[in-house]
């Protein structure tokens, strides 16, 4: 008897413990600010698709809806007349949801907004790590050079327009160049995401020495077997990142194309598309901040 109650109680604490173990994970991950990132970047365009999703179904809704009264309102109507009517949108589940959602994606965007304000203090970071130890290869680091200068700029307008559009940076130049550095913004983050293609292309043509270190890791090892080894996993290892930071470039380019135009209903990319494109890059983030966080770390 003793032994089914322990079999039973082990049965059902699996789940409880699996449980545990995922939000415990979870709270390392948002003990991060990457990790923190790469949530609510996830959320945020995760969110975006669903509204877009949404609101073509409510819009088929409605194109239904407003057929099926034309329809009715023909069968009533005399030869020659006319009826013009404006009938307001109903409030249904489905409009209510899309609404939620939407105001969701919004405060989630406008959440990393405000994270980021004091994303120059990361960018300085970079900065200083790359005077510190900077690339062997002189056009690696030109690059990321440039990449440092296109991120600086695109993190301090993107600030300045928000903080005009909060109220903060107050009067009527403020007002004036807020759109302006809305767009600006975006336009240097494009530059930085084009200038990260041109860095993940030379670490490629280094056959990514650069990045992973290789000779670094010959020259402490006396066995050159073993150091070729751990040469091997070392560049397995380095080369999977190389490739995740390839997809998220791919995945914001559309983001960041949509968003420098002036005028964003100019652009050829919808909602739908901009959503897919942006999870990518949280999702490639998440997955880094789980395999970062898995042991504790």
């Amino acid at each position: 008897m003793t032994d089914s109650i322990r079999r039973v109680f082990t049965r059902f604490g699996q789940p409880g413990r699996r449980t545990d173990a995922f939000l415990t994970h979870g709270h390392r991950i948002l003990s991060s600010s990457a990790g923190v990132e790469a949530v609510l970047s996830t959320a945020c365009y995760t969110l975006l698709f669903v509204h877009s999703r949404l609101r073509r179904v409510l819009e088929r809704q409605y194109e239904r809806l407003a057929f099926a009264l034309v329809s009715q309102a023909s069968e009533a109507m005399l030869p020659g007349e006319t009826i013009l009517a404006t009938i307001d949108p109903p409030r249904t589940w489905l409009s209510e949801s899309c609404a939620t959602v939407k105001a969701l994606a919004d405060m989630t965007a406008d959440v990393r907004m405000f994270i980021r304000l004091w994303g120059l203090v990361g960018i300085y970071s970079w900065a200083r790590n790359n005077y510190v130890k900077p690339p062997g290869d002189v056009i690696l680091k030109t690059l990321v050079w440039a990449q440092v200068g296109a991120k600086t700029l695109y993190q301090v307008l993107e600030n300045g327009a928000y903080l005009a559009s909060k109220g903060v940076l107050r009067g009527d130049r403020w007002a004036e160049r807020e759109p302006k550095w809305w767009v600006w913004s975006n336009r240097f983050w494009l530059a930085h995401t084009s200038l990260e293609f041109l860095r993940l292309l030379r670490v490629r043509q280094l056959r990514y020495n650069e990045d992973f270190g290789a000779k670094t890791v010959i020259d402490e090892n006396s066995d050159a077997g073993i150091a070729d080894d751990r040469v091997k996993v070392q560049s397995a290892g380095l080369k999977r990142d190389w490739q995740r930071d390839l997809y998220s470039a791919a995945g914001w380019v559309p983001v960041t194309l949509h968003r420098s135009f002036k005028h964003q209903s100019q652009s050829t990319a919808s909602e739908a598309w901009i959503g897919l494109c942006g999870m990518v890059p949280g999702v490639v983030g998440l997955v880094q901040a789980w395999e970062q966080t898995q042991n504790g770390l």
